[in-house]
């Protein structure tokens, strides 16, 4: 299937501009897990850690649905609690390193819901900071 997928989108590039093309070759790496931009300048991250971690401008970063779903078994609400989270599909605004984003909806004892922006796109990186206003339990402590 991952082949079928990515021959119609080396097909669809043949007759393609070049941005046609750059967004193909962007959906091919994230088909194969990985973000279309590994790094970015020092300028670029400095402008998104201006920006609260788990927003639409600073995503948090993990590898795939499971590296998601880690990072929030590992979040802690401001009570001491593990959040209900749930999937609220994909956006299709690109991450500063130029993915796909899904977005959830995490939900702790108190109000408010957050809104919060994974970019999944990222092999081997686990994200080792909370989100503002929570705790986070270090990797394989959970």
């Amino acid at each position: 299937m991952k082949y079928l997928a990515t021959g119609f989108l080396l097909l669809l590039s043949g007759c393609a501009s070049t941005e046609d093309a750059d967004l193909n070759k962007s959906l091919t790496q994230m088909m194969m897990g990985e973000a279309p931009r590994s790094e970015l300048t020092a300028a670029e991250k400095a402008e998104v850690e201006n920006h609260p971690l788990g927003s639409i401008q600073n995503p948090i970063l993990a590898q795939g649905p499971g590296g998601e779903q880690a990072y929030f078994a590992r979040l802690r609400c401001p009570e001491g609690k593990q959040p209900f989270f749930e999937r609220g599909g994909s956006v299709m605004e690109r991450s500063p390193y130029g993915s796909i984003m899904d977005v959830y909806e995490v939900v702790c004892d108190k109000p408010p819901k957050y809104e919060v922006f994974i970019d999944m796109y990222h092999p081997g990186y686990i994200e080792l900071r909370p989100l503002p206003a929570f705790t986070i339990v270090p990797p394989g402590e959970h």
